[in-house]
């Protein structure tokens, strides 16, 4: 039993191509400085004294320049490459991070939040291309748990030393930290990449006349990518709130401090990175994609309720944990979904327009949530919260990775 588990890691960390590893490094690297988000709202609301549903508007500014910044990004990502973008991104979304700190007033903190996110952003759909251009089809599934697993070791890190920077020296170092690694992630970037592309050309010049399809459809005019970024958008609804609803909850509710709400959501980040990549790659070897994504779906949608048990402690982390291992059967899934839906013709489109789905969403959840919590309380809230999720799991009874995505056109040959 052990050497099959030790054989399973094993399996699942090899066999990656180089670039893939360059790009998790890069995402860790951005990661472990993303301390500013998970207490974005308890700032707003305990260090700068906005109401929630203030607090749930400047952080909805977040979704706005989000939306904005995934669409331009993947509409640039296919104009003038994906390394560009990703380098652009990086390095005005951590100048913007550490500005943020000098805004208290309402508008211009809007405006800030906003253009931060447009910006950094723009990395998501750049960074998902990429990856297609290196990695096969039937590898996305543990490709995306290796840019997770990167998330993760960043993430584990990143909430629990910065709920001691807020405690121990106060929230305007979160943004410092948060800017300079960005900057860092970029300086990084553009030295491992700086010769990708002329790499790929010659790879692309050497290879034989290929036959192609003249045309691919366009994202909003495939019917199983628009269902499928309806899902998306329904179960991002949900997991946003881990990042807005629940902290502010866990404090003003529960009664706990940033130093526990830290600790417990970096407990999420060590879990998935221990267990997370060999497991993706046992379900994906097996061909269990669809049913770890419908069990990851139910695990999500109960960990709201689980938040409504009446012992604080239980309520914590049975909550985190059922919405640790929902998020490890359903989210490398989701990510790998949309890559293989996407043509390499359009792909920096389409990954726009996937992104564009969970900008809504970080627009609606804490916009939506924390209105609907300050008016009817969190109990109605987190009800609410599983029923959306549980729409999601509908719509993803249906297998959307088995639709064709390219029209029935004539074929051609391509240099």
């Amino acid at each position: 039993m052990l050497n099959k588990t030790i054989q399973l890691y094993k399996d699942a960390f090899s066999g990656h191509p180089r670039e893939v590893w360059s790009i998790a490094l890069v995402t860790f690297i951005n990661r472990v400085g993303t301390m500013v988000l998970p207490f974005l709202t308890i700032y707003l609301t305990t260090e700068l004294g906005y109401s929630l549903k203030e607090a749930g508007v400047l952080a909805g500014a977040f979704g706005f320049g989000s939306l904005a910044g995934t669409f331009l990004g993947g509409k640039l990502s296919d104009r003038i490459g994906n390394e560009k973008v990703i380098i652009g991104s990086l390095s005005i979304s951590g100048l913007l991070l550490v500005m943020i700190q000098y805004a208290t007033t309402f508008y211009p903190l809007f405006a800030l939040i906003f253009t931060t996110a447009l910006f950094g952003e723009a990395y998501r759909p750049a960074q998902m291309a990429l990856i297609a251009r290196f990695v096969p089809r039937n590898q996305t599934g543990r490709t995306m748990a290796v840019i997770r697993m990167s998330i993760n070791l960043g993430f584990s890190a990143a909430p629990a030393f910065g709920g001691l920077v807020a405690v121990g020296l106060g929230y305007k170092w979160l943004f410092w930290i948060d800017g300079v690694t960005c900057v860092l992630a970029a300086v990084y970037f553009g030295w491992v990449s700086r010769d990708w592309s002329s790499i790929e050309a010659a790879k692309v010049a050497a290879e034989p006349p290929k036959v192609t399809a003249v045309k691919s459809p366009l994202p909003l005019r495939n019917p199983a990518f628009v269902k499928f970024l309806i899902a998306t958008l329904l179960m991002g609804f949900g997991f946003i709130q881990w990042f807005h609803s629940v902290p502010v909850f866990m404090k003003m509710d529960l009664g706990f401090d940033e130093r526990f709400i830290g600790l417990i959501m970096a407990g999420n980040g060590l879990i998935i990175t221990l267990i997370e990549m060999p497991l993706i790659h046992a379900i994906e070897k097996g061909g269990k994609n669809r049913l770890s994504i419908i069990l990851g779906l139910a695990m999500i949608g109960l960990s709201f309720l689980a938040l409504m048990l009446p012992w604080p402690l239980v309520a914590a982390i049975g909550a985190i944990l059922l919405m640790t291992f929902g998020e490890i059967a359903y989210l490398p899934f989701n990510s790998s979904t949309a890559l293989n839906l996407s043509p390499a013709d359009q792909r920096g489109n389409y990954m726009g327009w996937y992104s564009m789905a969970w900008s809504v969403a970080h627009i609606s959840a804490p916009t939506i949530g924390l209105a609907f919590a300050d008016k009817f309380g969190f109990t109605w809230f987190w009800l609410l919260v599983a029923i959306v999720v549980g729409f999601s799991l509908l719509l993803n009874l249906r297998d959307f990775d088995k639709t064709e995505t390219a029209t029935e056109l004539p074929l051609v040959e391509s240099a």
